[in-house]
């Protein structure tokens, strides 16, 4: 990772720069893919020192901008605000792999073609929760999808992961 600091209107000394990289170097192992550059641009301006920051990555960039007494407090602004931008991104790929792993995801998804069958004798069963509950538990089917008469939406009882029962009811809009 390359990190390149620029300052305007003021000299940033030796220690004070190697604690910024300190910092910056910390925020790497909250990222799901490689870092290829972080720039920082620090001005002081009134007393005030205003630090804008970027992260580049492959196809990504993330921003982030703070202002502190000191230079080193207002990159520490900097850095915990793109550590929270990557730890949501990271969440978001973790996300988007789990459901390539296959399953109703990417069914849903569309990642795979879908087996075609006759429909002719297809009934939406009118249940509640419970009722769905105890019909998927009688069956080996992967999934159970019913009209809520709860709720009137279309819903589907899963087994996650974890070996738990999964609920998920479609939303209007």
């Amino acid at each position: 990772m390359n990190l390149e600091i620029k300052t305007r209107h003021f000299q940033l000394g030796d220690e004070t720069r190697a604690k910024i990289e300190a910092q910056f170097e910390k925020i790497l192992r909250f990222s799901p893919r490689p870092v290829n550059e972080i720039r920082l641009q620090i001005v002081l301006e009134k007393n005030d020192f205003i630090c804008d920051g970027l992260l580049l990555m492959r196809n990504q960039e993330f921003r982030a901008a703070n202002t502190g007494a000191e230079p080193d407090l207002a990159t520490q602004g900097v850095a915990e605000n793109l550590q929270r931008q990557l730890e949501k991104y990271k969440g978001k790929v973790s996300a988007k792999q789990r459901a390539e792993e296959g399953g109703l995801g990417r069914a849903m998804r569309g990642g795979e073609p879908l087996v075609h069958f006759a429909t002719e004798n297809f009934s939406l069963l009118e249940l509640d929760a419970l009722a769905a509950r105890e019909a998927f538990t009688d069956s080996d089917a992967p999934f159970l999808v019913f009209r809520n008469v709860d709720s009137g939406r279309i819903s589907v009882v899963y087994r996650r992961r974890d070996g738990e029962l999964g609920l998920m009811e479609a939303t209007n809009g």
